[in-house]
């Protein structure tokens, strides 16, 4: 009985172990696979004010009649980075005729002359009738340089040379390395004062310059690069002022002086000043 009962007992574990082995593997089997749920979205507070709008307007839109556009006038301008200063722009038909649009928003006008296959040097001539100079311009054209001369209006500031000279090293084929600023009288004096506190210009030459004392005290600012200097001696003012230069001048200085005329009137008077200036802006710029 004893014995039995020990094996009973054995015997009921075992059943009792094979009925929890039997549910255990019951459940595993039947197990379901969990069904995920699709997130919901959950929707955004309104703004308290309305989001900005941008506006996205063409070029034409943008621009209008502007000439100076971006590719307007010359498919290269496009190359050029934002802020730059353009070129000359044509006026209307002409392929001489320029204006230059200047930072506040005033237009100068004048023409520009030489056109070449290889970088030259820049010529700038600040004047009040670019007709008067044109005897000059032709012929530093004729000797590979590019040139630009800008009707004044005996207004412009000397900041303003600044944006000119860059669009003058705009041009295409103007070597930015050689640049020369020419005027006469008042212009002459407005050469050298915008010389002197830019770098891009490399020499000046003055006909008939007038504030002595304002352009001596300039001197040191435009140091070693080259000067000429022309006057008459029925001009007591510009020849005083001219000779004045010429002795103080750090670097190479050339003084040129004629029985008569003032400014523009020299090239009247004198034709030769035209190949007499030619040569040495050759001989300082390489043209």
């Amino acid at each position: 009985m004893t014995l039995f009962a020990r094996g009973g007992s054995s015997l009921c574990r075992c059943f009792l172990i094979f009925c929890v082995a039997a549910l255990v593997a019951g459940c595993t089997l039947t197990e379901a696979n969990p069904t995920r749920s699709a997130p919901t979205a959950t929707p955004l507070a309104p703004r308290p004010d309305a989001e900005p709008t941008t506006e996205i307007l063409s070029s034409e839109e943008l621009y209008r009649d502007d000439a100076r556009v971006i590719g307007r006038t010359d498919p290269s301008f496009a190359s050029l980075p934002v802020d730059a200063v353009l070129p000359p722009a044509p006026l209307g038909d002409s392929t001489r005729r320029v204006k230059v649009v200047l930072e506040d928003g005033s237009v100068l006008e004048g023409e520009r002359y030489g056109f070449s296959v290889l970088r030259q040097p820049g010529i700038l001539i600040l004047s009040r009738e670019v007709s008067n100079w044109r005897p000059l311009t032709k012929r530093l054209a004729e000797r590979g340089f590019v040139v630009l001369a800008l009707e004044t209006g005996g207004w412009l500031e000397a900041q303003h040379l600044s944006t000119i000279l860059r669009s003058l090293t705009a041009i295409s084929k103007v070597d930015a390395g050689w640049i020369a600023i020419i005027g006469a009288e008042h212009s002459a004096d407005l050469a050298l004062l915008g010389c002197a506190v830019n770098e891009l210009c490399d020499a000046a030459a003055l006909l008939s310059p007038l504030s002595r004392d304002t352009l001596l005290n300039m001197l040191l600012s435009y140091g070693a690069r080259p000067l000429w200097l022309a006057a008459a001696k029925d001009d007591a003012e510009a020849n005083a002022a001219a000779r004045a230069l010429a002795r103080s001048a750090p670097g190479e200085a050339q003084f040129l002086e004629y029985d008569r005329g003032r400014g523009v009137e020299l090239l009247v008077n004198q034709p030769e000043i035209a190949d007499q200036l030619a040569e040495w802006l050759s001989l300082n710029l390489g043209g």
